[in-house]
């Protein structure tokens, strides 16, 4: 499956859920309640949210562009795999 397909299935499942008052964040994909997210809105339709633990982690930069909105983000603290021994 393309990255589009993938962007355009999601963009549909979050518009049904936005309407049960549910969004599945875009990063981490754990699912919070409305007032537990940062969502953009465009034209009516739901293109983007995320979940307020990733938004206080991460900047995130939502740009418009000519294809529809660019969103980039960069972690504040680096992640850190593994652990002591």
């Amino acid at each position: 499956m393309r990255a589009e397909d993938l962007g355009e299935a999601w963009a549909r499942q979050a518009q049904l859920d936005a309407e049960r008052g549910v969004i599945e964040c875009r990063m981490c994909r754990r699912r919070a309640g409305l007032d537990e997210t940062v969502t953009l809105w465009r034209n009516g339709a739901l293109v983007f949210a995320v979940c307020d633990r990733c938004a206080g982690s991460h900047d995130i930069l939502m740009t418009p562009t000519d294809a529809g909105i660019e969103v980039r983000a960069h972690r504040r603290a680096p992640i850190v795999v593994g652990g002591r021994s």
